[in-house]
C-alpha cells in the first residue's frame, strides 16, 4: 500500500488535506503508516482507503493505529494535479517531502477483503453510493514445517536418558490453507469489530463469500452494521473533514446541512 499525503487543489487557502491510501494491504504496511502518522503529528487528516485488501492482522493494526490518532476513513481515490488517467499516483507529482496536490473521487473506487477491517478504524467511516465496499472470507493459510534436532543422550543406570536438544534444522515442508475461522481467530475478528463499533454481524456477509469472490455490501447493510457511519452526498468528495457548526456553504467539507444543499430531483451525479 502506498500512502500520500495530498493537498486539495480546489481551494484557495485552508485547504483540506487527506492521507491517500492506495493498493495491496502487507505485513509492512502498519510499519509505512506510521511514519506517515508520526509525520503529520496532531493534525487530522483523514485516510481515503482505496485497496483490494491483504493481511488481516496488517489490517487490524492499521485500524487500531488510525483510531488511536483520531482520524477520520473513506472510500475513495485520489488523482495527483499533472497526473495522466492511466496513472492517477504518478511519482512526477509528489514532492520529495512525500506530499502532492490533488483531488479525490468516489465513482468506481473501492475497499475489498482486509481493507473494510482497516477502514473501521475511522472515528466517521464515510462512503458514497458511488464506490463499493466488499467482504470474503478470511483464509488462513497453515505451513508444515520439519524440524530437525541434534541429540546428545547419557546412560544412566543402563538407561538413555536425553540430556541436551538442539535444533539444526528447519525446512517448509507444504502448506495448506482454511476459510473456516478457529476459535482464536473468530475471537480476535469479534473482538477487533467490537473495538471499533462494527456489528459482528459482518462476519455473516464475510462467510457468504468465498475467497476468490467478492460479497458487496449494500449501504443500508453498511450503515446498519456501523461499517459506515454516513453516506456521502451527490456533490461530497471522500476525504474532506466533517464541517464546523458555523460551516458557510462554500466550505470544503461534509455532514452539515449548511455546506450540503439537497439535490435536485433532476440532477446528474457528480464529484464521485
Amino acid at each position: 500500500m502506498r500512502f500520500t499525503i495530498v493537498r486539495s487543489f480546489l481551494c484557495q487557502e485552508n485547504c483540506p488535506e487527506w492521507i491517500s491510501a492506495e493498493g495491496r494491504i502487507t505485513a509492512d504496511t502498519p510499519a509505512r503508516l506510521r511514519k506517515v502518522l508520526k509525520k503529520i503529528g496532531d493534525r487530522k487528516l483523514p485516510v481515503v482507503f482505496r485497496s483490494e485488501g491483504g493481511d488481516v492482522d496488517a489490517a487490524y493494526a492499521m485500524g487500531r493505529m488510525i483510531r488511536k490518532a483520531g482520524l477520520e476513513t473513506a472510500v475513495g481515490g485520489t488523482r495527483l494535479k499533472g497526473c495522466p488517467v492511466q496513472d492517477t499516483l504518478c511519482d512526477v507529482a509528489i514532492a520529495k517531502d512525500g506530499t502532492a496536490a490533488g483531488y479525490t473521487y468516489s465513482a468506481g473506487a473501492y475497499c475489498f477483503s482486509a481493507c473494510p477491517l482497516a477502514f473501521a478504524g475511522g472515528t466517521s467511516r464515510v462512503a458514497s453510493q458511488w464506490s463499493v465496499i466488499g467482504v470474503h472470507q478470511i483464509t488462513t493459510i497453515y505451513n508444515r514445517v520439519r524440524v530437525s534436532y541434534r541429540i546428545e543422550y547419557k546412560m544412566v543406570n543402563g538407561k538413555k536418558k536425553e540430556v541436551s536438544r538442539k535444533e539444526v534444522g528447519r525446512k517448509v515442508a507444504g502448506q495448506t490453507s482454511s476459510t473456516k475461522l478457529g476459535k482464536k481467530a473468530n475471537a480476535a475478528l469479534m473482538a477487533y469489530l467490537k473495538e471499533m463499533g462494527v456489528s459482528d454481524d459482518v462476519i455473516d456477509t464475510m462467510m457468504s463469500a468465498k475467497p476468490d469472490s467478492i460479497a458487496i455490501v449494500p449501504p443500508a447493510d453498511a450503515l446498519r452494521m456501523g461499517l459506515i457511519t454516513d453516506m456521502l452526498a451527490y456533490n461530497e468528495w471522500p476525504g474532506m473533514p466533517l464541517c464546523a457548526p458555523d460551516a458557510t456553504s462554500e466550505a470544503i467539507c461534509h455532514g452539515h446541512p449548511a455546506a450540503v444543499p439537497p439535490a435536485p430531483a433532476t440532477s446528474t451525479p457528480s464529484g464521485g
